[in-house]
């Protein structure tokens, strides 16, 4: 046979090899002075070397037939930017290209492809790229905002962050944050900390704190841990600091299950915290409840006693906490970026990511802005004050002041005292009890003054939560008010202020926008068209010659003269403006078990500690009281020392 060209002949024996099932390689070659080539061999890849006869359809794991075309290429890097996890971007190949044997690559060679397309997007170096980045960010915009700190060999301990959008975001809804530091997502099982907030339509949002031009926030949730309070009351002294209400009463079975009373104890607890009208009530009761168990040496309760104003609700209600009362939001949050980040998640990859979650934060806001000014929630009665509240707030605060319009249906009132224009009510409302009990019966006080139009309520839902609660909307009507005064309408609720955030353009670098890279994805996008409309043989016949007409034209080069190949890979943006090298801190190597997401504070190390050495004391002295002449004396003492340990969730 004759070919026109060394690539002719070198495709065709390659197809021929594949089919046949096995690779090739070239042998030898032989050349003149003038270095033109006079002939070479091709044989296949195993020449010399006994092999059994294979099947031709193991033939695509030869390394001459392993080729990733282009679209592969491109889609495995979109969803890489994407924060999808390569083993799913794989799998979406082999279902398109309808198995696993039609694929001329497999999962590692998309791996390493990968892993070259990281190099040159993020760069050399992980801490050191993530220095670049942080330095073309602040290049962008001057707000933007960092701190790394570093040990004393150059390695990364701490890291800080805020982009300019996220600090003029902080003047808006700054008043009170939620700050959770127990999330590991990084193969260096750093914690990712962040500063969550709540916006307008009730939307978790982010933020930074530390570098707010010398705004101090007015409250923040953390995580109950003695180091942290010390350092809110050093950082913020001028702040209400609250401690999560939701991880203290998750401890009751932990710290209490081993009492002779535990389920009365436990339901007394949740009473105390939950129905308890006033302080003293809660003081008295909770007194009641230690004497009466003799729980004077419990450590636990001593110490929620003495934190008491932190956490229990009756303590904290006079402050605002926008919907607040636990550290959720952090969780939540966390949750959020399980979609965009992993355990084996670099620093460089995750802040790519965490730009894209903004996005989607960003995306999602801006969402609910344009349903609350163009579309709003029907009105449930005719009062003129639920259309002020309609017309101001955005959907999501507006439902939930419905909630409470609804919820005034159960409520009564009466008279109780007037001193001139000055009112006193007793509104009685029908409540669920916390443990599924049967409803009950309470009582709250709302004064209302005529003259200045001043309004309070026992519940304190407005401080809580920034909207007037049912108690009061149910006196407003009885004294026939038609409009709410504008300070029972926070600002901070409302659908018609511009925040500072909406101002400003996003800085987040977006290094799939290369002029190649565009090129090819409009092809893509006309390519997928196209195909869509070729619906029947006669169009499927006449587009597929078309394209076969425009391959052999493109691969032609005596037509465009060079090489026609479209270069996807993103070019190498580095930026070197320091002599110090930083390090990446040291990686963890982890065995076995996957390690929980939540990292433990120290407190709970040792009390984990305290706890095995308590059971094991307890163990020894029941060995000691058992006869030495029983035969069963060994496996008594093992299965005590079993259920212990079980009780406490202390692995065995």
């Amino acid at each position: 046979m004759k070919f026109d060209s060394e690539e002719d002949l070198y495709n065709y024996f390659k197809a021929h090899a594949f089919q046949t099932g096995f690779g090739i390689r070239k042998s030898s070659t032989g050349t003149k002075d003038s270095c033109a080539k006079t002939y070479y061999s091709l044989g296949c890849a195993r020449g010399g070397v006994y092999m059994p006869k294979t099947i031709p359809k193991k033939s695509r794991f030869q390394r001459s037939h392993k080729k990733m075309d282009s679209y592969a290429k491109r889609r495995l890097e979109l969803n890489d930017y994407a924060g999808i996890p390569l083993n799913k971007s794989f799998h979406l190949l082999v279902v398109e290209a309808k198995g696993y044997e039609n694929l001329p690559f497999g999962e590692t060679d998309c791996g390493s492809y990968i892993a070259k397309v990281r190099h040159l997007r993020l760069g050399l170096g992980d801490a050191e790229a993530l220095r670049n980045y942080f330095v073309r960010m602040q290049k962008r915009s001057s707000n933007f905002f960092y701190v790394i700190d570093m040990d004393d060999e150059g390695r990364i301990r701490n890291v800080f962050w805020a982009d300019a959008r996220l600090r003029a975001a902080y003047e808006s809804f700054g008043d009170v944050i939620s700050f959770d530091s127990t999330y590991l997502t990084n193969k260096y099982n750093m914690s990712f900390v962040p500063f969550v907030g709540v916006n307008h339509h009730g939307q978790s949002i982010l933020f930074g704190c530390e570098c707010m031009n010398g705004r101090a926030l007015k409250a923040i949730i953390t995580y109950q841990c003695r180091s942290m309070q010390e350092a809110v009351a050093q950082v913020f002294p001028d702040s209400h600091h609250r401690l999560c209400l939701w991880h203290i009463m998750k401890k009751i079975p932990e710290k209490l299950s081993r009492l002779p009373q535990y389920k009365v104890i436990k339901k007394t607890l949740k009473t105390l915290v939950y129905e308890s009208m006033d302080t003293q009530e809660f003081e008295d009761g909770w007194c009641k409840l230690v004497e009466k168990h003799a729980l004077e040496k419990n450590e636990w309760l001593s110490s929620l006693f003495n934190d008491r104003m932190r956490w229990v609700p009756i303590y904290v209600k006079e402050n605002f906490w926008a919907w607040m009362s636990t550290t959720q939001r952090s969780e939540t949050m966390n949750a959020f970026f399980d979609a965009y980040v992993n355990s084996k998640t670099s620093l460089r990859q995750f802040v790519e990511q965490y730009d894209n979650a903004l996005r989607n934060k960003i995306k999602k806001e801006n969402k609910a802005d344009f349903e609350s000014l163009n579309c709003s929630y029907k009105l449930v009665t005719e009062f003129y004050f639920e259309r002020q509240f309609q017309e101001a707030y955005t959907n999501a605060i507006f439902k939930l002041f419905q909630d409470e319009l609804r919820g005034m249906l159960f409520c009564n009132s009466s008279l109780v005292k007037v001193d001139g224009a000055h009112y006193v009510f007793h509104v009685m409302d029908i409540m669920e009890g916390k443990h599924g009990d049967s409803k009950k019966r309470v009582v709250y006080t709302v004064s209302y003054d005529e003259i200045e139009c001043d309004i309070q309520c026992s519940c304190h839902l407005f401080e809580f939560r920034g909207i007037i609660c049912r108690h009061v909307v149910k006196i407003l009507i009885e004294k026939d008010v038609k409009e709410i005064h504008p300070r029972y309408i926070l600002s901070r609720w409302r659908k018609n202020v511009k925040h500072g955030h909406y101002l400003v353009i996003n800085c987040y670098e977006d290094l799939m926008i290369g002029e190649n890279a565009k090129q090819f994805d409009h092809l893509c996008s006309n390519f997928y068209e196209v195909a869509h409309t070729a619906s029947s043989r006669e169009k499927y016949e006449y587009l597929l010659s078309c394209v076969n007409m425009a391959k052999e034209k493109l691969n032609d080069d005596s037509v465009w003269g060079c090489s026609s190949n479209i270069n996807l890979v993103v070019e190498d943006v580095r930026v070197s403006d320091s002599t110090t090298k930083l390090l990446p801190p040291l990686q963890v190597r982890s065995k076995g078990r996957p390690p929980s997401k939540r990292k433990e504070y120290r407190v709970e190390q040792v009390m984990k500690k305290k706890t095995k050495k308590n059971v094991r004391e307890k163990t020894d002295n029941i060995q000691q009281d058992q006869p030495d002449s029983s035969g069963e004396h060994g496996a008594n003492s093992y299965n005590v020392e079993l259920n212990y340990q079980f009780d406490l969730n202390v692995p065995v």
